[in-house]
């Protein structure tokens, strides 16, 4: 009995909106039906105005959340890339140096910077992440030798001709062979990626294979930095 009640009340609403159908166009029916609509809605908006902006907060907690998620997943895979080049070519410590900008000048113009933000590390080394923080490139004149160039490696003192301050740094950590690139964006350049060696190569060391794995990977962290920068 109240299935039937329920299905005679609603040929009833069917009966009742045909009705109105017939008695107006379609058309007239339709724009006051969205009248009403937009009329509620802004009896509803005056009445709560808080409830706008509580939808907004939650839209952007929401897309906060979502980004948050999203970062960390692609923080785990930039680390286990890091990890891969470091085995694939027997290095002892991997890093990236992401740019970005610092504090501004007096004239307005900002510094630019780099600061390092993933490091894998072999057994037995210790990490040195924290001493390249908020780099000014303009004190680390090798970032210009890799803008220019977009590749380096050999023995560390060959890095005595081209940056001074970095050649003491890496020295004074070990570092006796040493490989760098410039990890490229889509449409600016988004990080340094070094690779460091504590023991100089052996016969079996191949610069030009080095360069290839260096290469190949910084291709695979360019795409999840450019994940990671989408605003």
């Amino acid at each position: 009995m109240e299935n039937l009640e329920k299905t005679e009340k609603g040929i009833g609403w069917v009966e009742r909106l045909m009705t109105l159908v017939d008695k107006y166009s379609i058309w007239k029916f339709f724009k006051a039906f969205l009248i009403i609509g937009a009329t509620a809605c802004l009896v509803a908006l005056i009445s709560n105005p808080t409830y706008i902006f509580e939808a907004y907060d939650r839209y952007k907690d929401k897309a906060h959340a979502e980004k948050l998620e999203l970062r960390m997943k692609n923080n785990e895979k930039l680390h286990i890339l890091c990890e891969k080049l470091m085995y694939r070519v027997g290095a002892d410590r991997v890093i990236v140096l992401e740019l970005h900008n610092g504090l501004s000048s007096n004239a307005g113009i900002p510094f630019a910077k780099c600061s390092a933000t993933y490091e894998a590390l072999n057994n037995g080394i210790y990490p040195i992440a924290s001493q390249y923080q908020d780099v000014n490139l303009s004190l680390m004149p090798f970032a210009n030798y890799l803008f220019e160039n977009g590749y380096f490696c050999g023995n560390v003192e060959l890095l005595n001709n081209i940056d001074r301050g970095l050649y003491h740094k890496m020295a004074s950590n070990g570092t006796q062979h040493f490989a760098g690139c410039v990890i490229e964006g889509v449409d600016k350049p988004l990080a340094f990626l070094f690779v460091s060696f504590k023991e100089l190569p052996t016969d079996e060391h191949d610069c030009m294979e080095v360069r290839e794995n260096v290469r190949h990977i910084a291709l695979e962290l360019a795409l999840l930095l450019e994940l990671n920068n989408i605003k």
